[in-house]
């Protein structure tokens, strides 16, 4: 860091993170003599660099030499760690990324993952619809979850031009659909429009005999839009009053589509599940040598922990103290989902179904020019590796993910059940694994014509953007 910013940036350390989003940044240490002479690109790396110095987790691997130059995003991919970060990145537009953040993207609403048909040279690929998202010109259409498509704009879809071709999803497109059900074909079109996601797509409550199931299905880590509102994790505490109130011996949550989100999110629903209080630990932060020798003397050797809650805002919290939790996961089972599953283990018994998860123990910040008059010349949006996270017992090393005590993949039973039914695959196994032996199960044979070549997904929807994949730090509250 440059001497002269150093002074600069220690004094406001501590602000930031306590304010965190949306987060002040500093204004860039930049000569004012020489400002003419330096075009936008060397401006905004600048700006990059500074803030790269001071919060990223391997902030001494930054290169001592760097260029300038470049343009703003391949600078800031020249600073990072790729030997252990694969998960920082930068965006051109901070105020969409801000919104790609809790749920909000010009969409068509559906989602899905993509599967080699045949093996084939180039092999043919098709993308399987997972959920189709309320009230979205998806769910307009028709179009429902264990469909699959094979062509985008009428051009069949192989491993060579995949990638060209879903970027094309997010203008108005069509899909060539095949239902594995009732064996039928047909084109249907979409128009993308401007989608508030809602993180909940299902929860109910099962009646086994004497046994009661909660089940929860959720997406994605957010208390709100952005607003302050905490609609959605006030949506989510009432839920969890549900399963209070109807005594609920166990529950199934659905995190095999959730690639994380807020932290604090992350927290408050860890706090329903297990019941613990405000002098238990949950988390612990891990911050880079700069950041970790400024808290200690600031706040005290004890500034890094991270306690369960008991409110929302002026809402208790609605608590279940329970004593396992089945968890379905999957590949795309990522960032704060992880944190949920580590920092409850040393609480409770949790059990994992479904596949192997994504390995993403880091967190991350938001860092863009909040002066108006700068963000003429840089819009850009940050969100850089701060801190990495290890439960209360200091367990951090899951960057390979989390195995499954039970294996099960959805793709191995066709057609797909529809989410929330109880022979769905995943669901069915869950219920299975925790002790359920219903006559209501009903096994159907697959349909092995329609099986794709390979059972792990090539890409999905959730690809498009790092920014679903992502735990980001906002009003957690140290102790």
């Amino acid at each position: 860091m440059p001497d002269n910013c150093g002074n600069i940036f220690m004094k406001t350390i501590k602000a930031l993170f306590i304010i965190l989003l949306p987060l002040a940044v500093l204004s860039s240490c930049i000569d004012k003599e020489n400002d003419d002479e330096i075009d936008d690109n060397y401006q905004v790396n600048d700006w990059i660099l500074d803030l790269m110095e001071v919060y990223y987790l391997w902030n001494e691997k930054i290169p001592e030499k760097t260029d300038k130059e470049l343009a703003p995003s391949d600078y800031f991919e020249s600073l990072l760690y790729r030997t252990e970060d694969r998960f920082s990145w930068i965006q051109e537009d901070f105020t969409e990324l801000m919104e790609n953040l809790v749920g909000i993207d010009t969409e068509p609403g559906y989602d899905f993952d993509l599967y080699a048909l045949d093996n084939e040279t180039p092999r043919s690929v098709g993308g399987f619809i997972n959920y189709v998202k309320p009230n979205s010109p998806a769910a307009n259409t028709g179009l429902k979850r264990g469909q699959y498509f094979t062509k985008i704009n009428d051009k069949a879809i192989n491993e060579d031009n995949f990638r060209e071709l879903t970027n094309e999803l997010y203008l108005p497109h069509t899909l060539t659909v095949f239902d594995i059900e009732d064996r039928t074909q047909q084109k249907i079109s979409f128009t993308p429009v401007r989608y508030e996601e809602n993180p909940v797509l299902l929860d109910t409550v099962y009646q086994f005999d004497f046994r009661k199931i909660g089940y929860l299905m959720y997406n994605f880590f957010a208390d709100d839009t952005g607003d302050g509102s905490q609609k959605y994790i006030r949506q989510l505490n009432d839920i969890f009053g549900k399963f209070k109130d109807e005594g609920i011996d166990d529950l199934v949550l659905d995190l095999r589509y959730n690639q994380g989100g807020a932290l604090s999110t992350a927290t408050s629903l860890s706090s329903m599940i297990s019941g613990r209080n405000t002098d238990d630990i949950f988390l612990w932060f891990q911050y880079n040598q700069l950041l970790d020798s400024y808290y200690n003397q600031a706040e005290g050797s004890n500034y890094n922990e991270v306690y369960f809650e008991n409110k929302i805002g002026t809402q208790t919290i609605n608590k279940l103290g329970l004593s396992r939790l089945y968890v379905l996961t999957s590949g795309r089972t990522a960032s704060a989902s992880e944190v949920v599953i580590n920092g409850l283990k040393p609480y409770l018994e949790v059990i994992l179904i479904g596949q192997e998860t994504y390995g993403k123990p880091f967190g991350s910040i938001t860092i863009y020019e909040e002066d108006e008059e700068k963000q003429k010349t840089n819009k850009w949006g940050m969100q850089p590796i701060v801190v990495k996270f290890a439960n209360a017992d200091k367990e951090a090393d899951y960057i390979n993910g989390f195995a499954p005590d039970l294996v099960s993949m959805e793709i191995e039973e066709l057609p797909f059940k529809q989410l929330g039914d109880i022979n769905e695959k995943m669901l069915r196994d869950a219920l299975q694994a925790a002790g359920i032996n219903s006559s209501r199960f009903e096994i159907k044979s697959t349909l092995r014509s329609d099986k794709p070549a390979q059972t792990k997904p090539i890409w999905s929807s959730a690809d498009r953007k790092p920014v679903r994949r992502n735990t980001y730090i906002n009003n957690i509250k140290l102790h």
